[in-house]
């Protein structure tokens, strides 16, 4: 268990020392209501641990008007001279970027490198990207990796629904156990409860159905009075724990 008592930014930067950067990943289903809220806020808890963060956003595609991954990646050269002092936390559309190296994963031989390592000549200024991705992406992206991808749920039948077979695809296809965080939507003790035996209902099917112990936790994703950044430090706390290390590297696919 990380110490929380000492300086939480220190103790995730030692987490890979040798690292450029390290790798999260979020699942998105389409739910960005639910979503987005909740990847704001730990985002704002990774960056109050002093870390620079990247989200790579492959529910918005590159265009002409909005340059993302793809570009990077076609003209890595871009970013020689950037700003060492830009803004702790960017977005970088991704979606056709991410499914380009998917495209390219499936086509390689089996002793390939990891699919993500053709981004480790990129983002040097940053310590942590956050991969924003559907389940199928990241099964192609992340197999077999340590990564725990955060699995949003709410009360809603469709949402458990979708959540278990976003659960049961990662499981799967590619080996990976997704950290599930199930959301308080409302400032009431019941809507509570009721995040807990959601969470809890989708902890048992994946018990019951995929043999695959895991837990879950709790988020509130409305406003508050006082802000309390509790639940999306724990839960950042948690991704970074299983954070993939990537090392300098050059060229890309």
């Amino acid at each position: 268990m990380l110490d929380t008592s000492v300086d939480q930014g220190e103790s995730l930067r030692r987490i890979a020392p040798q690292a450029a950067w390290s790798v999260i990943a979020m699942v998105t289903r389409g739910d960005t209501a639910t979503e987005l809220p909740l990847l704001w806020q730990i985002c704002a808890a990774l960056q109050s641990f002093s870390l620079r963060i990247t989200v790579l956003d492959a529910s918005s595609a590159e265009t002409e008007d909005n340059p993302g991954l793809q570009n990077l990646l076609d003209h890595a050269h871009w970013l020689e001279d950037a700003d060492l002092d830009a803004p702790p936390w960017h977005i970088v559309p991704a979606r056709l970027g991410l499914s380009r190296l998917a495209l390219q994963t499936r086509q390689d031989s089996p002793m390939s490198p990891p699919p993500l390592q053709a981004l480790s000549h990129l983002f040097r200024s940053c310590d942590l990207v956050v991969v924003y991705a559907d389940a199928q992406l990241l099964a192609t992206l992340m197999p077999g990796s340590q990564v725990r991808p955060l699995l949003a749920v709410t009360p809603r039948r469709a949402s458990i629904i979708g959540a278990y077979q976003n659960f049961k695809k990662l499981l799967l296809q590619a080996r990976l156990v997704p950290l599930i965080a199930s959301v308080v939507t409302a400032p009431f003790k019941n809507a509570e409860l009721l995040a807990k035996s959601t969470g809890r209902a989708l902890q048992n099917c994946a018990h019951l159905h995929l043999d695959c112990q895991t837990d879950f936790m709790t988020v509130r994703s409305f406003p508050q009075q006082h802000a309390r950044w509790d639940d999306a430090h724990q839960i950042a706390l948690r991704l970074m724990a299983s954070a993939i290390p990537m090392a300098h590297g050059v060229g890309s696919r």
